[in-house]
């Protein structure tokens, strides 16, 4: 798989988002066939926001995702991220966890697909229409 079918990929379903739309443009930008880096900013109907950011390998075939952080923010303040920042390694899942919230830091493997951050937020978003 080459860096930029990747990208192809994430920008379609991307700009399929249900109750979210593209903030600007995707910022994608490939070193060389199979390494590449990603960012954009997903606004929601609520203001709220999902900044992603990935660094991307994919000689194997598939996305390895060296570096990842999804971070989703919501009346101003952080609601979650997911990364796999070093910088936790008393957590189970070292390198990849999830912040909740400012204090909250919780173990999660393995990291998660955008896909499922999206489903996170949906449901969130879905909490908030119902309250």
């Amino acid at each position: 798989m080459r860096i930029t079918d990747y990208f192809s990929g994430i920008e379609r379903s991307l700009r399929r988002i249900k109750g979210g739309q593209l903030h600007g443009q995707i910022t994608s930008l490939a070193s060389d066939d199979h390494n590449g880096l990603l960012r954009c900013r997903v606004l929601f109907w609520d203001e709220s926001y999902l900044d992603i950011y990935e660094v991307v390998n994919t000689e194997l075939g598939y996305p390895l995702k060296v570096h990842y952080a999804y971070t989703y923010m919501r009346a101003g303040e952080l609601a979650f991220r997911y990364d796999n920042a070093p910088h936790h390694p008393e957590i189970s899942t070292h390198p990849h966890h999830k912040h909740r919230g400012v204090r909250n830091l919780l173990a999660a493997a393995p990291e998660p697909t955008l896909s499922q951050v999206l489903t996170e937020i949906d449901e969130m978003l879905e909490q908030s229409r119902l309250e």
